[in-house]
């Protein structure tokens, strides 16, 4: 990254400005040259996710806090899927819009520090389960080549 654009966005940061903040992610965007149909996918995503969380808590009801959590959990799948991916240039460039547009997603609709917490925290359930079904893929996969004697037994 340009030393200069960096320097404008820690400035930014450093203000807590969230319009100046607004103006280096817009200058970054341009910086880092992500397709506008790359942009509007993740930003569609980032949306959806959201809209997606509101409508399963109003079905039972809960607070904020609650939406802000099934939020990270559906979110968290759709990152699965870009990090999954990061091979491909497209999923790189989803990956670094995802990182500049996320905090200020979450801002937009007003969350508090609790709330940001807990965004983090269903994102964090989702990965868990992606991660436990990842085990137990391996431990079927070590089983079957110990019963063909491929690998030998612990």
């Amino acid at each position: 990254m340009n030393p200069d654009v960096q320097d404008r966005l820690n400035a930014a940061v450093a203000k807590g400005s969230l319009n100046e903040i607004k103006k280096s992610i817009s200058h970054l965007k341009k910086h880092l040259k992500i397709p506008e149909s790359v942009a509007k996918e993740a930003k569609t995503e980032l949306e959806d996710s959201y809209h997606k969380a509101e409508q399963a808590i109003s079905m039972v009801g809960g607070s904020n806090d609650d939406i802000a959590k099934m939020w990270g959990y559906h979110y968290g799948a759709i990152l699965y899927d870009h990090l999954s991916n990061r091979d491909n240039v497209e999923e790189r460039q989803a990956l670094s819009f995802i990182k500049m547009a996320l905090g200020h997603e979450l801002s937009v609709h007003g969350f508090n520090e609790i709330q940001n917490a807990s965004f983090v925290m269903g994102l964090g359930l989702r990965f868990m389960i992606g991660f436990e079904n990842l085990k137990k893929s391996i431990m079927e996969l070590e089983s079957k080549l110990t019963k063909l004697e491929i690998l030998p037994e612990k």
